[in-house]
């Protein structure tokens, strides 16, 4: 090992993947904005891509990656842990980093370093005043150890599906009148759509694989939703088909050691099937392995 911190991509220690499908529940509306596209049937339309000749709806990475931060936030506040927002000029990277008589941006004096040649530097300065979010999920010229990648209408043996699409008419008010300001339509996906979901981890802890495990869980059980229009009971998604591998390095047959002097090894021992440095787990031993790592999670103490 290079013995930098697991925040580096610079060494591989683990590489762990979640995916499956995600089943809407309700209606589903991942939308462009408030301007439609031309020929669009509603004012506010969903967001499609064209696979194989079909213009369907997806879920992008990015849109799967906000959700899973911003519900990232309460817990990361539930165990007292700091993290920022995630949000331009709101991150980690925008803090101030005092040097003698300057004051700069963290992300001026790691940019320095790298200039200088200073690799390892940089990297252990990230590490050490970036928050767990901000190294999960990125930040400002840091990439993160989370990927998501977009979320397609196809089947097992990807080819695409049609996905029904339905829209409701709304009724805008004004605030400072109370009347009728104006009526317009918004186009959803039904219930039923599937997409299928991939989410590719790098050197994460157990306790920050935890993290996105309770993620997902919140997400299955209906504890939070995605997309638009939630409080008009849009967004109620959950998982089928879910699927856990981990392989590298820190994997040990059955075992998840651990990254760092924070996070504690794990046996999953009857919930996995593995070789030497691979292991993997599908359906109802995949959540016990999320439940696994959720216990990681609830376990591991921040200092303040």
């Amino acid at each position: 090992m290079s013995g930098l911190p697991w925040s580096s991509h610079s060494v591989i220690l683990r590489e762990a993947v979640f995916e499956g499908y995600l089943v809407a529940d309700s209606p589903l509306r991942i939308g462009v904005g408030r301007e439609a596209p031309l020929g669009s049937a509603a004012h506010l339309a969903v967001l499609r891509i064209k696979l194989n000749g079909k213009l369907v709806p997806y879920i992008p990475g990015s849109s799967l990656k906000g959700f899973f931060r911003s519900t990232a936030i309460l817990l990361a506040n539930q165990k007292g842990l700091t993290v920022c927002s995630g949000l331009s000029k709101q991150t980690c990277m925008d803090q101030e980093y005092h040097e003698s008589c300057r004051v700069k941006k963290l992300l001026e004096k790691i940019q320095e370093e790298m200039k200088n040649g200073n690799v390892a530097n940089a990297i252990r300065l990230f590490h050490e005043r970036a928050c767990l979010l901000c190294k999960v999920f990125g930040a400002p010229s840091f990439r993160g150890h989370a990927e998501f990648i977009d979320s397609y209408p196809v089947n097992e043996d990807g080819d695409v599906q049609d996905v029904p699409v339905g829209v409701r008419t709304g009724i805008a008010i004004n605030r400072r009148t109370g009347a009728v300001d104006q009526l317009y339509q918004v186009e959803y996906v039904e219930s039923g759509a599937r997409f299928r979901f991939s989410i590719g981890t790098t050197n994460l802890p157990n306790y920050a694989l935890g993290l996105l495990a309770k993620v997902m869980r919140m997400l299955n059980d209906g504890w939070v939703r995605i997309g638009g229009f939630k409080t008009r009971g849009f967004g109620e998604v959950r998982v089928e088909g879910l699927h856990f591998t981990a392989s590298g390095p820190t994997v040990q047959g059955t075992k998840l050691l651990a990254v760092d002097e924070k996070d504690s090894e794990l046996d999953l021992a009857g919930r996995v099937s593995s070789t030497l440095r691979e292991l993997e787990a599908s359906g109802d031993k995949a959540w016990e392995v999320l439940a696994e790592l959720e216990g990681v999670w609830d376990r591991v103490e921040f200092k303040p």
